[in-house]
């Protein structure tokens, strides 16, 4: 099996993948097997505190976990932070090992569904940016996104809340509620939770289906380390 290398950014997020892994694992191969897992993780202050300069500082900080990562043994990367993957198209190509996207697993979740419109929830950087639209390019689905007030709103949640592992019932009802609104009014076949601590707030009982990418990037890597990715 190879090793996996987890590149961390906030704890909720790696806890949530790390967990995840070793339970597909160990319903796979039976006992307590999974593969060798490493996680490196910088003070998530590095880059809260990097926020609007991340284009420029984070390829940094990724590179230099990728070696730390690559120094302890692992024969890949994940990165459970969907915003991080702004800077892969930089940073991928400059690694020794590779780098599964996140965005790639979720899309092949929504093609096995036949899903083709999708609401997608996370980060401003995420629901703004370029995380996702470059992978869907040509695959037919189309992506909705959340009204600018909706967008701040989601934001501070998981960056005030969510990101410190704080579950608040005003943030349940609100995902639940944005959720619902999108499915029923703009005709959204599943919510892309396009942020690791997003299954904290919204999850089978939300009554919308989901795609989360933290569940689906600890899959991709399970069958990536029992050489089936």
């Amino acid at each position: 099996m190879k090793h996996i290398g987890i590149l961390a950014t906030t704890a909720e997020g790696a806890a949530l993948t790390y967990r995840q892994i070793c339970a597909l694992s160990m319903a796979r191969l039976g006992g307590h097997r999974h593969p060798e897992v490493s996680l490196h993780a910088f003070s998530f202050s590095e880059y809260a505190g990097s926020w609007e300069q991340r284009k420029q500082r984070w390829p940094q900080l990724v590179l230099r976990s990728a070696a730390k990562l690559q120094g302890c043994g692992a024969d890949f990367l994940i990165c459970p932070a969907n915003t991080t993957h702004e800077v892969y198209a930089e940073v991928a190509p400059q690694l020794p090992i590779p780098w599964l996207h996140i965005a790639e697993p979720v899309k092949r979740a929504a093609q096995r569904q036949g899903l083709q419109r999708l609401l997608l929830l996370g980060t401003q950087a995420t629901m703004q940016g370029r995380v996702y639209e470059p992978r869907l390019a040509g695959s037919g689905i189309e992506l909705l996104k959340p009204d600018a007030q909706e967008i701040d709103q989601v934001h501070r949640f998981i960056m005030e809340e969510l990101v410190a592992g704080v579950v608040t019932q005003a943030a349940r009802s609100y995902f639940r509620a944005l959720a619902d609104k999108y499915h029923r009014e703009q005709g959204a076949q599943a919510v892309v939770l396009g942020c690791t601590e997003l299954p904290l707030v919204l999850d089978a009982e939300a009554g919308v289906p989901l795609l989360d990418s933290t569940a689906l990037l600890a899959q991709a890597a399970v069958e990536y380390a029992l050489g089936e990715g």
